[in-house]
């Protein structure tokens, strides 16, 4: 794995992390919101209904002038706060002509917006930011300084509002979500109603709907979403200066598992960037794809000359950017059967960061990366796929089997890089490989 390619994972993870920070706020948000629609649903049946039932043909009647008003004031708060999407609320007047159940429909509706607008915000803003650091991880990689691109410059906006899914935006997309579930929940309501469901059943069923799809739409457009950007992004900033990429698959526990895709059939595929089409040759390839494009140069004597021709400097400093996008930093072996390596929790829990059994180890994980026992986890996903990265030091055979040291660089939870030594025996008993020992390598 090349400077570039450990670059381009190291920001994958980063992402990855600001994605689950986002997805908690958003779930958050829909808990609120969902709340508010369950006691929204309770005043009707405590208004219109008798023995925790509503009857049909009171929900046909005339709104009343009460919920009329709150429907307003929903309207007028929603115009206010988010002026720019006024147009998609219906005109006031038509709210004279509806009926108790077209009213209640109408407030899911207008909840859908008010949620598609707090959606569009936060990814706006989310994806602003990885833009802007992909952008600018690519200009200081080719020797264009830090900070080169702002998280509103034209660049970044042009990448983040790009229609490149179904010649639509991701702000179109949530729209068209939220949409979609404002007419399932509507539809529910009516159904329920007409059924003569309970309270109870009914705010089961609108919950689980509420739940389920407003979160996987989301979360989907979170993830997919953030590889266009990212990919683009960096696209975008190397295509002045190269003009092929590969394809490569984000490794990953599905594919651990034996999964493949089309991904797998394009990785290490070479294109053009002026032919990248998304979802054709170029990621994402499918909702939740993490694949890369990475920059391919076949002769890069020919664009060290280039780049100097283009771009002025010296030698030294063209070589220098070309090694940072080409050189291979692993020269030996990988880990033998690496995808198949057992890594034992209890090396971690029982040993290397249990505080009584071996303080050193612990206060070292502790204070080096912020991992304890309680976040195990990350740690062992962390070495379980950075092992195909790093070359492996095969040690001497003490009769149990081929023993091997890994030296790989972990990122921790409190955003620090350290050295983390592992070690493995090819066990000669059972024939696996598994993880021996682990510590933070203070070399």
């Amino acid at each position: 794995m090349n400077y570039w390619e450990r670059r381009q994972r190291e920001l994958n993870e980063q992402a990855e992390k600001e994605e689950e920070k986002l997805k908690k706020r958003l779930s958050s948000y829909f808990d609120a919101e969902y709340a508010r629609l369950d006691r929204d649903i309770a005043a009707y049946y405590q208004k219109y209904g008798m023995d925790n039932v509503i009857q049909y043909r009171q929900l046909l009647l005339s709104l009343s002038d009460d919920d009329r008003q709150l429907l307003i004031e929903q309207i007028d708060e929603f115009v206010k706060k988010y002026p720019q999407y006024g147009g998609l609320v219906p005109v006031r007047e038509s709210i004279y002509r509806l009926n108790r159940l077209e009213g209640l429909q109408y407030s899911v509706r207008m909840q859908q917006l008010k949620i598609g607008a707090v959606e569009i915000s936060e990814l706006q803003d989310h994806l602003s930011r990885l833009a802007a650091r992909n952008a600018n991880v690519v200009a200081e990689t080719m020797g264009f300084g830090k900070n080169f691109y702002s998280v509103d410059s034209a660049l970044v906006q042009t990448v983040v509002n790009a229609k490149w899914c179904n010649g639509r935006d991701f702000s179109e997309r949530i729209w068209g979500n939220a949409e979609k579930l404002a007419q399932y929940l509507s539809t529910d309501l009516a159904q329920g109603f007409a059924r003569g469901d309970s309270y109870e059943r009914l705010t089961r069923q609108i919950r689980q709907r509420f739940g389920k799809v407003s979160r996987n739409d989301a979360y989907r457009l979170i993830y997919t979403e953030g590889t266009f950007v990212m990919n683009e992004a960096r696209a975008a900033s190397f295509e002045q200066d190269t003009e092929e990429y590969i394809f490569r698959v984000q490794y990953d526990a599905i594919r651990r598992n034996g999964w493949r895709d089309i991904c797998d059939d394009l990785d290490g595929q070479i294109f053009r960037w002026d032919e990248r089409i998304a979802g054709a040759n170029f990621p994402p390839m499918h909702p939740w794809c993490h694949c890369t494009a990475t920059p391919y140069v076949s002769d890069w004597g020919a664009w060290t000359d280039q780049y100097i021709q283009r771009h002025g400097g010296d030698q030294a400093e063209a070589e220098k950017i070309a090694k940072r996008l080409h050189s291979e930093s692993r020269q030996g072996i990988i880990l033998p059967r690496y995808q198949e390596a057992v890594i034992p929790q209890e090396k971690f829990t029982g040993y290397a960061l249990n505080p009584e059994r071996d303080i050193h180890k612990a206060r070292a994980f502790q204070e080096a990366l912020g991992y304890t026992q309680e976040n195990v986890e990350d740690l062992i996903r962390q070495i379980r796929e950075k092992l195909p990265e790093y070359e492996a030091k095969e040690k001497p055979d003490k009769g149990w089997g081929k023993r091997y040291e890994v030296r790989m660089d972990i990122t921790g939870p409190n955003g620090k890089t350290a050295k983390v030594l592992t070690a493995w025996i090819d066990d000669k008993n059972n024939g696996e490989i598994r993880l021996t020992s682990v510590y933070v390598d203070r070399e």
